[in-house]
Protein backbone atom coordinates (compact mmCIF):
# COMPACT_ATOMS: atom_id res chain seq x y z
CA UNK A 1 0.00 0.00 0.00
CA UNK A 2 2.17 3.26 -1.32
CA UNK A 3 0.25 6.53 -0.95
CA UNK A 4 2.96 8.58 -2.53
CA UNK A 5 1.67 7.48 -6.14
CA UNK A 6 -0.13 9.59 -8.85
CA UNK A 7 -3.42 8.89 -8.28
CA UNK A 8 -4.54 9.41 -11.67
CA UNK A 9 -2.17 6.50 -13.12
CA UNK A 10 -2.08 4.03 -10.47
CA UNK A 11 -5.05 0.97 -9.51
CA UNK A 12 -5.43 1.81 -5.62
CA UNK A 13 -6.97 -0.70 -3.03
CA UNK A 14 -9.85 0.82 -0.63
CA UNK A 15 -7.79 0.59 2.14
CA UNK A 16 -5.32 2.84 0.16
CA UNK A 17 -8.08 5.17 -0.69
CA UNK A 18 -9.73 5.14 2.45
CA UNK A 19 -6.08 6.29 4.70
CA UNK A 20 -5.64 9.04 1.87
CA UNK A 21 -8.79 10.64 2.69
CA UNK A 22 -8.43 10.07 6.29
CA UNK A 23 -4.78 11.92 5.83
CA UNK A 24 -6.50 14.58 3.88
CA UNK A 25 -9.28 15.33 6.81
CA UNK A 26 -6.87 15.86 9.72
CA UNK A 27 -6.22 19.01 10.98
CA UNK A 28 -9.04 21.68 10.19
CA UNK A 29 -10.76 19.22 7.92
CA UNK A 30 -11.65 19.39 4.31
CA UNK A 31 -13.97 20.41 2.22
CA UNK A 32 -16.01 17.84 -0.40
CA UNK A 33 -14.23 19.23 -3.49
CA UNK A 34 -10.62 19.80 -1.28
CA UNK A 35 -10.91 15.73 -0.59
CA UNK A 36 -11.83 15.13 -4.46
CA UNK A 37 -9.21 16.81 -5.67
CA UNK A 38 -6.45 15.91 -3.26
CA UNK A 39 -7.08 12.14 -3.91
CA UNK A 40 -7.63 12.14 -7.58
CA UNK A 41 -11.34 10.94 -7.57
CA UNK A 42 -14.48 12.57 -8.53
CA UNK A 43 -17.31 13.75 -6.99
CA UNK A 44 -19.63 10.97 -8.01
CA UNK A 45 -16.82 7.66 -6.83
CA UNK A 46 -16.17 9.78 -3.29
CA UNK A 47 -19.69 9.48 -1.55
CA UNK A 48 -19.37 6.11 -0.73
CA UNK A 49 -15.64 6.34 0.55
CA UNK A 50 -17.05 9.56 2.72
CA UNK A 51 -20.24 7.39 3.77
CA UNK A 52 -18.40 4.20 4.74
CA UNK A 53 -16.01 6.76 6.93
CA UNK A 54 -18.64 8.95 8.42
CA UNK A 55 -20.82 5.36 9.30
CA UNK A 56 -18.41 4.36 10.83
CA UNK A 57 -17.29 7.06 12.99
CA UNK A 58 -13.78 7.54 11.39
CA UNK A 59 -14.89 11.48 10.23
CA UNK A 60 -17.16 13.69 11.02
CA UNK A 61 -19.43 16.20 9.11
CA UNK A 62 -19.26 19.70 10.66
CA UNK A 63 -22.16 21.14 9.21
CA UNK A 64 -22.50 24.42 6.97
CA UNK A 65 -23.07 26.43 3.95
CA UNK A 66 -19.81 24.33 2.54
CA UNK A 67 -19.62 20.92 4.88
CA UNK A 68 -16.18 20.07 6.32
CA UNK A 69 -15.01 16.73 6.78
CA UNK A 70 -12.75 15.95 9.97
CA UNK A 71 -11.14 12.99 11.06
CA UNK A 72 -12.33 11.90 14.40
CA UNK A 73 -10.13 10.40 17.16
CA UNK A 74 -11.20 7.34 15.85
CA UNK A 75 -10.44 7.96 12.72
CA UNK A 76 -6.74 8.85 13.54
CA UNK A 77 -6.59 5.48 15.43
CA UNK A 78 -7.18 4.03 12.44
CA UNK A 79 -5.02 5.77 10.30
CA UNK A 80 -2.16 4.80 12.37
CA UNK A 81 -2.79 1.28 12.50
CA UNK A 82 -3.39 1.49 8.43
CA UNK A 83 0.28 3.39 8.29
CA UNK A 84 1.90 0.66 9.98
CA UNK A 85 -0.15 -2.00 7.92
CA UNK A 86 1.35 -0.09 4.73
CA UNK A 87 4.79 -0.27 6.21
CA UNK A 88 4.89 -3.78 7.07
CA UNK A 89 3.63 -4.16 3.46
CA UNK A 90 6.01 -2.06 2.15
CA UNK A 91 9.13 -3.95 3.89
CA UNK A 92 7.49 -7.50 2.81
CA UNK A 93 7.49 -6.27 -0.37
CA UNK A 94 11.38 -5.19 -0.20
CA UNK A 95 12.24 -8.53 1.54
CA UNK A 96 10.82 -10.65 -0.90
CA UNK A 97 11.99 -9.13 -4.18
CA UNK A 98 15.51 -8.96 -2.58
CA UNK A 99 15.29 -12.90 -1.90
CA UNK A 100 13.95 -13.35 -5.62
Amino acid sequence: MILNLNPMTTKRYKDQILSLILKICQGNGASRTKVVYASGLNFKTINPYLTTLGRNGLIEIVPGSRPIYRITAKGEDALFHLVALEKLIQEFSATKTNNA
